[in-house]
């Protein structure tokens, strides 16, 4: 999956001293720094400014995700844009490679099930060689047979690794348990089956029929200024179709039983992933599943890894999206001997009575390594979209830390006893290691 996975990982960066844009736009004590928003030919933009940075980064968010597809297409939008690596119209078989590679930008492309995101990041100065490059891949990409064979082969390779790899897959074990005929169920990336069968007539239906300038947002961050950022916008992307898409929040997700996906295999590490869903980014309990997931994630490595050295990775995941995940993972020998401290270390975030100032210490530790860890462009660009897709307004952005720090001790209690008892497993591994424990 897309989504990056790790003890309280999402795809969000927090800046620590943004400012937001009421009305006219506002500017930083220094003058460096601006936020701001607008339409460029029906496409919106979002741009953080940041006049004291050298570097650059372009995020293009082509919203619906896994919505736009079906099991048969899915992976479609990442092999048409991996297509457009092999060749556009200004830049024909490898010179676009060749273009982008003297600029020194790094290209990213990250399916999801909510959107894909299609970007680059690099130094300023070379933004509109790069944008060049860039634009021409989504508004012009050649989708030759060619060109979508080296293509399919790519993703082909990268979906062998994510489906035959323990860690990997596990983890879309677990989200088929969770997301039984829902979108997420979905992978974004595509699976063997979809990518072998989509045609280049498949790809050139689909560009005419979804990249349109209203299934997209643009976030810019770093040094460049509105006005250039709006011509490179208007004769490139702006000259796309507007269309009639409009963003909505995915339906809820499905309500099950708990249940288990199993996965035999005759090996020595077992893989154990426990998933549940969390509130919508758009509560207030959102704030308190993420707390109470990372707590759940310190619990889980003090009592399977410091103190029984059953693992070496007990942690609980959390992934970013408009239906937030969080869970319980731990590869180990002795699956039998962790699932019971899993559970017990959930049972008793729902019954604990936190300490308020513990808590609060806590949350400050948590908000300090995750500014640290996401204070780049690309991340804050990331965040500037998470926070206009999720909670309708990018200005709330700058919020994060303070929605964190009012998260009290019974709201953990509360999501924990709400959201983390409805629980779906996936296991790889020895089954008969788990005996009498399903």
């Amino acid at each position: 999956m897309s989504a990056r996975w790790a003890p309280i990982c999402c795809a969000a960066a927090i800046p620590l001293l943004w400012t937001g844009a009421g009305g006219p736009a506002q500017r930083s004590a220094a003058a460096d720094t601006l936020t701001i928003a607008y339409e460029v030919a029906g496409l919106r933009v979002i741009q953080r400014i940041n006049r004291t940075s050298a570097v650059v980064a372009v995020r293009l968010y082509l919203l619906g995700g896994t919505r736009q597809v079906t099991e048969r297409t899915a992976g479609i939008e990442a092999l048409l844009l991996k297509t457009s690596e092999y060749g556009t119209t200004q830049f024909p078989d490898a010179a676009a490679r060749r273009a982008m590679a003297r600029t020194g930008c790094v290209v990213f492309l990250e399916p999801g099930v909510d959107w894909t995101v299609f970007g680059f990041a690099g130094l300023a100065r070379d933004l509109a060689t790069a944008w060049r490059v860039f634009a021409d891949r989504v508004v012009h990409p050649s989708l030759a047979e060619v060109a979508v064979a080296q293509a399919r082969g790519k993703l082909l390779t990268r979906a062998r690794t994510r489906y035959s790899n323990p860690d990997e897959r596990i983890r879309i074990l677990a989200t088929a348990a969770l997301f039984q005929d829902h979108p997420y169920g979905l992978d974004p990336e595509g699976t063997e089956a979809s990518l072998a069968v989509l045609t280049a007539g498949d790809l050139q239906a689909y560009a005419r029929d979804q990249l349109v300038t209203s299934r997209m947002l643009l976030v810019v961050a770093g040094n460049a200024e509105r006005a250039q950022v709006e011509s490179l916008v208007a004769t490139t992307l702006g000259q796309l179709p507007q269309g009639a898409y409009r963003w909505t929040l995915p339906p809820p997700a499905p309500e099950l039983k708990t249940h288990w996906l199993v996965e035999h295999r005759a090996i020595p590490t077992n893989y154990l992933l426990a998933y549940f869903t969390g509130p919508p980014p758009t509560s207030r309990g959102y704030w308190a599943f993420r707390v109470a997931t990372a707590l759940l994630s310190s619990e889980l490595r003090r009592s399977v890894r410091a103190e029984r050295s059953l693992s070496y990775a007990a942690f609980a995941p959390f992934i970013d999206q408009a239906i937030p995940v969080g869970g319980a993972y731990a590869s180990t020998p002795q699956p039998q001997q962790v699932l019971p401290l899993m559970l017990h270390a959930i049972e008793s975030l729902a019954q604990s009575d936190l300490d308020y100032f513990a808590l609060s210490r806590f949350v400050d530790g948590f908000t300090f390594d995750y500014l640290t860890d996401n204070s780049s462009a690309a991340d804050q660009a990331e965040f500037l979209a998470r926070a206009e897709l999720y909670l309708g307004n990018y200005r709330l952005a700058g919020d994060f830390v303070k929605r964190l720090r009012s998260v009290r001790p019974e709201e953990i209690r509360a999501v924990a006893r709400d959201y983390m008892r409805h629980i779906q497993y996936a296991y790889l591994g020895d089954t008969l290691r788990m005996h009498g424990h399903w």
